[in-house]
């Protein structure tokens, strides 16, 4: 039976052994800033969003963990923030579930962090990006984002995408990008 979308991301975290320092770049409910705290030796993990009602969600999911730290602004803005290397990235695009969906991360801002954020990567660190392609935002930002990655240099990023292309109405996929040198 195939895995569902959200338990893929879950193994590609579980898989990193080696995660000091990690970014959580749209909190949202919080659900994958927990996931990191309880399943991986991380030091460190910072959460973004943009919605007090993220804010909310994720601190009252995490709850009071001396190794998070939650930041009110957009991703895009990471590089006020971190100045140190991190092992792994994370992004759930797409909009805060339960809330306004005409709230949602825009290929914008989404490539404006990820250019910032592969800078940040130490040397076999890995980010996680699970897009979300079934609403207009979404298209657009897909698209932008495979453009975007196709241009790296393949000999210091390699680029994974992980889909189910054969499921209906543009299902949710997965892109990792691992730091080569």
């Amino acid at each position: 039976m195939a895995k569902r979308i959200v338990d893929i991301v879950k193994d590609l975290i579980r898989d990193k052994k080696d995660i000091k320092i990690a970014v959580d770049m749209t909190a949202g409910t919080g659900k994958d800033s927990k996931f990191i705290l309880d399943n991986t030796d991380v030091e460190r993990l910072i959460a973004f969003d943009i919605q007090e009602e993220a804010c909310r969600k994720t601190k009252d999911l995490v709850g009071l963990d001396p190794r998070f730290s939650f930041i009110l602004d957009s991703h895009a803005h990471i590089d006020k923030y971190i100045k140190e290397p991190v092992d792994l990235i994370i992004y759930n695009l797409g909009y805060l579930p339960g809330a306004d969906k005409s709230i949602s991360t825009k290929a914008s801002t989404t490539i404006e962090s990820l250019e910032k954020a592969l800078g940040l990567l130490k040397i076999g660190s890995r980010i996680i990006i699970t897009v979300y392609p079934g609403h207009p935002a979404g298209q657009v930002e897909s698209a932008s984002l495979k453009t975007y990655l196709e241009g790296l240099d393949n000999k210091a990023y390699s680029f994974l995408e992980i889909s189910y292309t054969n499921r209906p109405k543009n299902p949710p996929y997965i892109l990792v990008i691992e730091r080569e040198k």
